[in-house]
């Protein structure tokens, strides 16, 4: 399918090495990782990253590409810029494909190419064995009474997601990329949706990463 798109979520744990150099060392190695973010950029669709507001990372990365190579190559870039200084906590490697439950054929690379938004959330999900034993007429009126609560919630005011598939890739099944506006609002969203009858199906939604749009300079001030 043309909408396809393949994306990568990780996120990178500073070592008290890092904090351990001078200002300068640090400020020139993150030079050097601008430089890796510039090159990926021109072949991606999209690259935004994060200061993470999670305790096991301190920088998250979102890129989404036509093909995979891109996802490989700036992984492996941003370990090697960061050497010694920056662990891996967290990846995640999903598709972007439309769901079968909202029909349409929805392109989001203009949507992905936007401003981001404050900040970011992400989780891999999987769902029980019982759930595909449904009927699809049962399972896409679930799936729509869980789609129409979350848009006509009050609070959600600009949120934006994007269900991604790993079927097969990774022991998860999808992971869940949401672009918010405010987290007080997200959580007010997310907490009604517990009450809808998709949860009765869902057997793992974590690790949740959470992000705020930063400038990394913040990690040699």
């Amino acid at each position: 399918m043309v909408n396809e798109i393949f994306m990568e979520v990780f996120s990178l744990k500073l070592l008290p090495q890092w904090w351990g150099l001078s200002r300068g060392e640090r400020a020139r190695i993150l030079s050097g990782l601008k430089e890796v973010e510039q090159q990926v950029s021109e072949r991606a669709i999209s690259l935004k990253s994060y200061a993470s507001l999670s305790p096991n990372s301190s920088i998250i990365y979102w890129l989404s590409a036509d093909d995979t190579l891109p996802l490989e190559d700036f992984r492996v870039s941003t370990l090697s810029a960061l050497r010694g200084y920056a662990d891996e906590s967290v990846y995640f490697f999903s598709i972007y494909k439309p769901s079968p439950y909202t029909g349409g054929n929805f392109d989001p690379r203009g949507v992905l190419r936007e401003k981001p938004l404050r900040y970011f959330v992400a989780y891999p999900m999987k769902k029980d064995v019982e759930w595909y034993l449904l009927p699809f007429n049962e399972r896409e009126d679930i799936m729509r009474e869980h789609i129409k609560v979350a848009r006509e919630h009050p609070k959600n005011k600009g949120i934006k997601s994007y269900t991604t598939y790993s079927f097969g890739v990774e022991d998860y099944e999808f992971v869940v990329i949401y672009e918010i506006p405010s987290l007080p609002e997200w959580v007010e969203v997310v907490e009604k949706l517990r009450e809808v009858r998709a949860r009765k199906w869902i057997t793992r939604e974590e690790p949740i990463i959470t992000g705020e749009v930063r400038d990394l300079s913040i990690l040699y001030a």
